[in-house]
């Protein structure tokens, strides 16, 4: 795991990415790769997102 820093294009809001490697087991979308994100804001929720989506709608924060 890792913590990089991004930013949401629309909102401008900022989140930690935790993990791009994670795996949606539900029925509908069975190996899917999904990224874990948490905001910045609310530190102890945590987001899923499908991979590809996540980077294009986050810019990473250096």
């Amino acid at each position: 795991m890792f913590s990089k820093r991004y930013r949401n294009k629309k909102k401008g809001t900022y989140y930690v990415l935790l993990n791009d490697n994670v795996k949606n087991c539900t029925n509908a979308n069975d190996g899917q790769i999904m990224v874990l994100y948490q905001s910045e804001d609310e530190p102890d929720l945590l987001f899923v997102r499908e991979k590809s989506e996540f980077y294009i709608k986050f810019e990473e924060v250096l």
